[in-house]
């Protein structure tokens, strides 16, 4: 599969819509070599300009897609717009649905117990026949690092969704993508918190608009300086796309 790209702020995102990579995933699945995926919204992007490190992180990732609205609008401000949103919530929902088809094994790592249980519980209540092949919290301490890491190397599953927020979601994944051989590894956020009932989504019309992080920072203002990575965002990317236009001039 030709995977077209938009390089913003130096990341490469996809330019993929919801279908094309859940088809993508099919097929790195069934060759069975180890992938990551980051679902990338503007403060992960943001974060990668302005660091180094995180910045290698994601340029080691084998796909980068766009989770949030403000990295939808800076590609089609870049002049290659992306179709849609492919969030680490409605992948992983379409995700359960596919592996449950194919007969895939699932691992969960993150939340807290009680959230990570109430997760594979409520996934298991709509999708009987999801193979969940384990889970662990993801309040582990680093000396029980390889110990997680063996747990999920002993149950081989097909796909790891890894809820441990960024940027640490990706440098566990980094860090042990060889060791563990899982085909698909995905960075999903908070997506077991909406999965366990404890936290709620926007509403359809705020998300469908554009309008999630509104809602969240509504639910939570204590956010606020986590939300200025946006505005900071759509500004070095005007910025840089001024700053190029001027130099070929």
């Amino acid at each position: 599969m030709n995977l077209e790209t938009v390089s913003i702020l130096g990341s490469k995102v996809a330019r993929m819509s919801m279908e094309e990579v859940l088809e993508w995933i099919r097929m790195m699945v069934e060759q069975g070599k180890p992938r990551h995926i980051v679902t990338a919204n503007a403060e992960i992007i943001y974060k990668a300009y302005m660091e180094k490190d995180f910045h290698a992180i994601l340029g080691n990732a084998d796909l980068v897609t766009a989770d949030g609205s403000g990295v939808v609008l800076a590609a089609r401000f870049l002049g290659a717009p992306i179709s849609e949103r492919v969030t680490g919530i409605d992948l992983s929902e379409r995700i359960f649905s596919l592996a449950e088809e194919k007969g895939w094994g699932l691992y969960f790592l993150g939340g807290t117990q009680e959230v990570v249980e109430k997760a594979v519980l409520n996934v298991l209540s709509k999708h009987t026949r999801l193979r969940i092949v384990g889970y662990h919290h993801g309040y582990y301490s680093q000396e029980e690092t390889s110990e997680v890491v063996a747990n999920i190397e002993g149950v081989k599953p097909d796909i790891l969704l890894a809820a441990l927020g960024f940027p640490k979601q990706e440098e566990f994944i980094q860090e042990n993508i060889k060791p563990l051989q899982v085909p698909i590894s995905i960075g999903v956020g908070g997506t077991f918190d909406i999965l366990a009932g404890t936290a709620k989504r926007a509403p359809f019309l705020m998300r469908r608009l554009g309008l999630e992080w509104l809602y969240r920072l509504l639910c939570q203002p204590s956010r606020w300086q986590r939300m200025l990575a946006l505005p900071k965002f759509l500004i070095a990317v005007l910025w840089n796309k001024l700053r190029r236009k001027n130099s070929s001039n």
